[in-house]
């Protein structure tokens, strides 16, 4: 860690710091290696850290830290905020303790992707005001806040496409069974939140893609520019499936479908860029 870094670290962080390089044996001014990561996602579980976190889930109130429970508003963040729980500026769901002092690098685990992309968005505002283009995507973009926190990890904001995470593995308020079912909750949540299934017409036409799987999740990249986000043919897969639904469908994968409670949807065989093979996935509206 650099030092104008450390500098921004609270006194609480700067222990936590400590008691990282600790537990993955490594020496006082030994960089942390990616290897590190599950030490440091698992630090609220260990000692003293495992009481103070038990306070913070203790304490009436919402948003919270989806890994350690610390909360960003009520009384809650005066206990929190000074110790430097704050919301990630990477992500607003968990807080910079859990992600930002984190190395680069990550751990393989279960994750749900969700892509959720406007139809004919460009075609729309070609040569057209862009202040109302503007206008448009932030009202998507509260919509995609209003459905998917909190317990989704919107992963990215791009343009007119938002992709988020489920991570039973991180966060504590779902399980790893619930997430495909939780996916579609929000999917079909998302549709509604547009217009879609009301007596109006969406004010943008969107199409959703899901699948579920292994992925690598973690900050990727070099520190100066590196992302929480996850790779791997899960979100690949999510992304092509969102790019074949049509405006008010939702494509969810075969993994995600042998997830669900019940079936759903028309059963289709799609050739997917990059799959070598037709691939079974299921066509659902609201």
């Amino acid at each position: 860690m650099a030092e104008s870094e450390r500098e921004r670290l609270t006194l609480w962080q700067r222990l936590g710091v400590r008691e990282i390089r600790r537990r993955a044996g490594r020496d006082a001014d030994e960089p942390l290696r990616p290897e590190d990561w599950e030490v440091v996602w698992r630090l609220h579980e260990y000692g003293f850290n495992r009481l103070v976190s038990w306070l913070f889930f203790a304490l009436p109130r919402s948003p919270r830290c989806g890994v350690c429970g610390a909360p960003f508003a009520g009384i809650g963040r005066w206990v929190a905020a000074p110790l430097g729980y704050r919301p990630s500026r990477k992500n607003p769901t968990v807080c910079a303790t859990c992600v930002e002092t984190a190395p680069p690098g990550g751990m393989k685990m279960h994750a749900g992707i969700l892509f959720a992309d406007l139809r004919g968005f460009t075609a729309r505002f070609d040569d057209g005001d862009p202040e109302e283009a503007s206008t448009v995507l932030r009202h998507f973009y509260r919509c995609a806040e209003d459905v998917l926190f909190p317990k989704a990890i919107i992963d990215k904001l791009i343009g007119d496409e938002v992709m988020a995470l489920y991570l039973p593995t991180l966060k504590r308020d779902f399980a790893r069974e619930d997430v495909p079912a939780l996916m579609l909750e929000h999917a079909r949540g998302l549709l509604r939140a547009v217009g879609y299934g009301s007596s109006e017409q969406p004010f943008v036409e969107m199409g959703i893609g899901l699948d579920f799987g292994e992925a690598f999740v973690g900050n990727i990249g070099q520190r100066a520019l590196y992302d929480f986000t996850a790779v791997g043919d899960v979100v690949n897969t999510a992304s092509r499936l969102q790019a074949q639904a049509a405006g008010g469908e939702i494509m969810i994968s075969e993994r995600v479908a042998a997830g669900l409670p019940a079936p759903v949807g028309a059963r289709v065989e799609l050739e997917l860029k990059g799959k070598s093979e037709p691939q079974t996935a299921y066509r659902v509206s609201l």
